[in-house]
């Protein structure tokens, strides 16, 4: 028998012990759902994207605030509740090892494993201890609930259940990867989407480097048009991924000849030549210059071309599409506008922008059937912006955040960084703040406001708010900042504007 003193002074240390694991699978729990990035870093998982941040607060947010919960009342209450994280730790306990003996991997999580071990040994002994405390015929013993032929068997079947899913790996890998393939090549929601203007986000990103965007590229597809505005580092990557067929693109607009509107340009024209089998070049329309710029392009792609030729011949390689067309835009009053594409149902026009010492510098305007979009280019608030953007069904604006650039200019400063220190103060002289944008936005009488090109990194959404600043005093509709992967969809001949996703 423990004495009596003892067995009180036992209780409350496993008592404490076991609520103090609780806590800490609350604070988790919170962390995923308020902070799902930076949780999300610590336990190194790499969201896919905001369908990622979606699981993350979700499926991680909902496992350890149910296990805080259960853990909690097992401490406060009857201890037999802290079997079901007891549970819970064991089979991802159980997930762990079996990822270090099939996986091959390193074992980055062994400080995890430790501490899951010490919180399940914490939980064990209370549960233990409260069995031995209440050993009778109404309250049978943590051990003795397992003590049970139905449960045995349950575990026995899913043991080999498990054993046989491991022997048959491989030919199990084959098959979802067989079936796989076969739903994605059938599958294509750009081609199939209704009737309208829709945009999607290939890349919104910048110069400086970030974890989450590539550099600047939106399609947009009225009808059966497709063109494709800048072409940033990584979005040609992006826009297969979204499934948009580069062969059939009509035209690539691109604003300026930054060489984050132009990185991807080379190898967004490779794609569309081959996976197209194109008989006729890719039209590239921009500024004067344009010519340069995909001449370059071609020249450095020669050889690349020669080879696909040689190796898939012409159904595939047809030399006759290989490369670009340069079409320059000749404009040069800020009172006019340029008519790039016209046609019964659409119209698409290129418009001066202040983007200096960049000259000149466009952004784009799309109507068809009753529904618009305007995409701004790199510029300074701009009164030719404002008005090529009236009554615009949506307006996406690069945008600039002035404090947080100048929190990052700061630390340049101290850390003797004086490229980025230099870069960091410049860039202020030819960009747009957030509430300049949106001031434009309701100036305009723009439906909805979407910030792209975002400037600086803001790599996890806890910082979104803080980027936007006052813009909500500004604009009273709708603000959305722009992820790789959105999908604005505007019906013909209405006022929806419809948002999804095309990266999973």
């Amino acid at each position: 028998m423990i004495p009596i003193n003892l067995n009180i002074r036992l209780e409350l240390v496993l008592r404490i012990l076991s609520s103090l694991v609780g806590f800490i699978f609350l604070l988790l729990g919170l962390g995923f759902l308020i902070v799902p990035d930076i949780l999300a870093t610590v336990f190194y998982v790499e969201p896919s994207r905001a369908i990622g941040i979606n699981s993350i607060r979700g499926d991680l947010g909902a496992l350890f605030l149910g296990m805080s919960f259960f853990t909690l009342l097992g401490s406060f209450s009857s201890p037999r509740w802290l079997l079901i994280p007891s549970v819970f730790l064991i089979l991802v306990l159980l997930g762990r090892m079996t990822s270090f003996v099939v996986d091959d991997l390193p074992m980055v999580m062994a400080s995890s494993v430790r501490l899951e071990l010490i919180f399940l040994t914490i939980l064990v002994l209370a549960l233990a201890y409260n069995s031995y405390k209440l050993n009778s015929e109404e309250n049978r013993s943590f051990f003795q609930e397992f003590h049970n032929w139905k449960i045995l068997t349950a575990i026995g079947l899913v043991s080999m259940l498990t054993i046989c899913i491991f022997i048959s790996r491989r030919q199990i890998g084959m098959g979802l990867w067989n079936q796989s393939v076969a739903r994605r090549m059938n599958q294509n929601f750009v081609t199939n989407l209704p009737d309208g203007l829709h945009v999607g986000l290939a890349g919104t990103g910048a110069p400086i480097p970030d974890t989450k965007r590539v550099g600047v590229s939106t399609f947009v597809i009225a009808g059966t048009h497709i063109f494709i505005v800048d072409s940033g580092p990584g979005s040609t990557r992006n826009l297969e991924l979204m499934q948009v067929p580069l062969g059939k693109i009509d035209a690539v607009l691109l604003t300026h000849f930054h060489s984050d509107h132009i990185g991807d340009l080379g190898e967004l024209i490779l794609k569309a030549w081959t996976t197209g089998a194109r008989k006729k070049p890719l039209a590239v329309i921009g500024p004067g210059g344009v010519n340069t710029i995909v001449d370059g392009f071609k020249q450095a792609y020669a050889l690349d071309s020669d080879y696909r030729n040689a190796h898939h011949g012409s159904a595939v390689a047809d030399l006759r599409g290989n490369g670009g067309v340069p079409i320059p835009i000749n404009l040069k009053d800020k009172e006019k506008n340029f008519i790039v594409f016209q046609n019964s149902d659409l119209k698409v026009i290129a418009f001066l922008i202040d983007h200096r010492p960049v000259i000149p510098a466009f952004g784009y305007r799309f109507d068809y059937k009753g529904r618009s979009v305007v995409i701004s280019g790199d510029t300074l608030p701009d009164e030719t912006l404002r008005r090529e953007s009236r009554d615009v069904d949506l307006l996406l604006h690069e945008v600039l955040d002035p404090e947080m650039l100048s929190i990052m200019n700061q630390a340049a400063a101290q850390s003797n960084s004086e490229v980025v220190r230099n870069v960091t103060h410049d860039i202020l002289t030819y960009h747009t703040f957030p509430e300049e944008a949106a001031r434009i936005a309701k100036e305009a009488n723009a439906k909805h406001l979407v910030f792209h090109h975002i400037i600086p990194p803001v790599p996890m959404t806890i910082f979104h708010q803080a980027f936007l600043g006052d813009s909500r005093q500004y604009f009273d509709g709708p603000i959305t900042m722009g992820i790789e992967g959105m999908l604005f969809s505007l019906p013909s001949n209405s006022q929806k504007i419809e948002k999804g996703w095309l990266l999973r």
